[in-house]
């Protein structure tokens, strides 16, 4: 089980690099893309605040739909979206501008990418359930690292080119992702086949989206708590160039941070396995929460992008902490049958719902009042979101509800 579980953990590795590669381009550097083709900050925050409302939408769609079907597999599903993203990558391309055009075809881009966040967690629990004991965090933190090199040498190439070359490198991207998901198999033949059978079963009996919230009270309060703990989170990420050139900085010193952050989550998500034998997944998330809010407070005072990059030195005990406390969290405390609704809520709450709240509100506010005034509404909305983080989480036990 060893050997299998080192291959597991290699391909996944490669997964998550290719897809945080791909996704560095869409969410990292959306602002930068989007203003390249005329839009200002009002109409990037629009944008992005749609593709979020949308994949609100389709994320408990496919997520219900993956809990429920024993005739599609979540391997299916999963590649199914991330061709319909390519070709309307390449439509995008080969299609004259239009604002209307761009933003509908980018929302649906950046919401689908978005929903692949939940789909590819599960991917790997699907695995995980079966006794394939894979490393998901050390894979992660691979990952990170893809999209702090990534983040750093496109930051540097945006000092020679314009935004608009950020499609076509996304693209050749996308058809490595795609390459590296048909590569993510392992032979589970020999495993258990009641194992299997019991997990199907389950499936079948999966809970609808309002029965699920229903059901699992206190999980639901904890994703209110995870998307306001999320908010600065995107406004710093969604809004980092007006952030940096606020401080006197520009594109190379944005992808620099961007570097650093990403970079710093490997170290938390390779150790996670053993940091979370010690520590309660409970307790993991709340430390995460108050970090969150930390460094949100510490980009809000920060004077020079020193400053700013010091702050991003906490993405330690932030994001890097979160990431792999949330799936875990998630694991433990939903039952199988609901696992994909179970890490898709998260997703939701995390990366839709703060995205459709944070990028619309980030955008008016930044217009109307500037970067203070937006990252100390942020610092305030985390600091209120930690609390509820506080008061929500639970220990594991065989009824939560």
């Amino acid at each position: 089980m060893g050997k299998i579980s080192r291959e597991l953990t290699l391909k996944y590795a490669l997964l998550q690099s290719v897809f945080w590669i791909c996704q560095c381009f869409v969410l990292g550097f959306a602002n930068v893309y989007l203003k390249s083709r005329g839009f200002d900050n009002t109409q990037v925050g629009i944008t992005l605040s749609l593709a979020s409302v949308l994949s609100i939408i389709i994320q408990p769609l496919v997520a219900g739909f993956a809990d429920r079907t024993t005739k599609v597999s979540l391997r299916t599903i999963t590649m199914v979206l991330m061709l319909i993203v390519l070709s309307l990558g390449i439509i995008l391309l080969i299609i004259p501008d239009s604002y209307i055009f761009i933003t509908i075809c980018f929302m649906f881009i950046m919401a689908i990418q978005i929903t692949l966040v939940s789909l590819l967690n599960s991917l790997a629990l699907e695995y995980m359930n079966l006794g394939i004991h894979m490393n998901y965090g050390l894979a992660r933190g691979i990952s990170s690292i893809a999209f702090s090199l990534t983040s750093f040498g496109f930051g540097i190439v945006l000092n020679y080119h314009s935004g608009n070359i950020l499609l076509p490198i996304f693209l050749v991207s996308y058809v490595l992702f795609i390459a590296a998901l048909i590569l993510f198999r392992i032979d589970t033949s020999s495993l258990p086949l009641p194992e299997k059978e019991v997990i199907e079963t389950e499936q079948k009996q999966s809970d609808g989206i309002f029965k699920f919230l229903k059901n699992y009270k206190k999980f639901t309060i904890l994703l209110v708590g995870m998307t306001m703990v999320m908010y600065s989170h995107n406004l710093i990420n969604t809004y980092l160039i007006n952030i940096v050139e606020n401080v006197g900085g520009d594109n190379t010193d944005m992808g620099l941070s961007l570097a650093i952050a990403a970079g710093l989550e490997l170290p938390t998500m390779a150790v996670f396995i053993l940091i979370v034998k010690k520590i309660k997944c409970s307790t993991l998330l709340k430390i995460s929460a108050f970090f969150f809010f930390i460094k949100s407070g510490i980009v809000w005072l920060a004077p020079n992008m020193l400053t700013i990059n010091l702050s991003q030195l906490l993405q330690l005990f932030a994001y890097a902490l979160f990431t792999p406390a949330s799936v875990y969290y998630v694991n433990e405390i939903i039952d199988a049958k609901n696992g994909v609704k179970g890490q898709s809520m998260v997703g939701v709450a995390t990366f839709s719902l703060v995205g459709a709240i944070g990028s619309f509100t980030g955008g008016r506010i930044l217009d109307t009042k500037g970067v203070s005034a937006m990252l100390l509404v942020g610092t305030i909305v985390t600091g209120i979101g930690f609390i509820i983080v506080c008061l929500s989480t639970e220990e594991a036990k065989e009824d939560v509800r």
